[in-house]
């Protein structure tokens, strides 16, 4: 889906593509929703939380979308991933989350990752690329309304409004920005809806299954297939700097998931799961 809106962001304007992307994504979920017999499920919701969330992932993706323009993939998830560090840190502050001087340190190595992956010094460094942190600082700002105020609301609620709300906002900038689509790119922007919409749905099946320890660390495979499509189709060679960053990233995520597990304080594994998603005994 990411790889399909970095084609796209060269042609159309960022909202049109989320706009017809979230159409699409609605469709898997609303099937599913149908077959689950959820539908009572969803018509109770707080608009206010469903409103800011939305809001929150809709900044995050059209800042995603727009720095995708001008970064390759492999480095945009580098900084895509420092999104546990921010949301630890964010638990801390504003929730009051107790994190211990191990955790603490896990931030701090995961950001010599980014800083080491992103190669500030490098001639190739992208101005830009301090504006893509902002995506992983809004997705976290919207866990954590989540965390604070919506865990009365239930998973398929925000299933279903998370996209009614990013159609509906970016639907009205279309009046400004529509650009007729080639019935090709329509079908692509379609096609990464859906893809969307899937992933959303294998997501909430396997979080439902597995224990937020086991479930989290799978994100990060995100990174190794960004940059092999970022290879495959758009031509970036990773650098040795993003392999080695990233691997440190990665630990650092992956170190702070497994404190969270030992002391029972699931900030982030839970945010990715999510928190307000039992575990289902076979």
């Amino acid at each position: 889906m990411d790889a399909i809106g970095k084609k796209l962001i060269d042609t159309y304007h960022v909202t049109q593509i989320i706009f017809i992307n979230s159409i699409f994504a609605l469709l898997p979920i609303s099937m599913f929703i149908t077959y689950k017999n959820k539908w009572k499920e969803v018509k109770k919701f707080n608009f206010k939380i469903q409103l800011a969330r939305s809001l929150c992932a809709l900044i995050a993706m059209i800042i995603f979308f727009v720095s995708s323009h001008y970064l390759p993939l492999v480095t945009l998830y580098s900084i895509v991933f420092v999104f546990p560090l921010v949301l630890t840190l964010g638990a801390n502050i504003f929730l009051g989350e107790s994190i211990g001087w191990r955790r603490y340190s896990a931030i701090i190595v995961g950001f010599i990752g980014v800083i080491i992956a992103i190669d500030p010094f490098s001639l190739t460094f992208n101005n830009l690329i301090i504006f893509a942190f902002l995506s992983p600082v809004f997705a976290a700002a919207g866990w954590l309304i989540i965390k604070k105020y919506g865990e009365q609301e239930n998973i398929f609620s925000f299933m279903f409004y998370g996209k009614i709300f990013l159609i509906s906002i970016t639907g009205v900038s279309l009046i400004f920005f529509f650009k007729a689509e080639s019935q090709f790119d329509l079908f692509l922007n379609g096609f990464s809806g859906i893809l969307r919409g899937i992933g959303i749905l294998l997501t909430f099946i396997a979080a439902s299954k597995l224990p937020s320890y086991l479930f989290a660390p799978t994100q990060y495979i995100q990174i190794a297939i960004g940059a092999l499509i970022g290879y495959l189709y758009f031509g970036n060679i990773p650098t040795l700097n993003n392999y080695i960053g990233n691997i440190i990233i990665v630990g650092a995520g992956i170190y702070i998931i497994y404190r969270e597990f030992k002391l029972s304080k699931m900030i982030v594994s839970q945010s990715i799961r999510p928190t307000i998603l039992a575990i289902k005994k076979d």
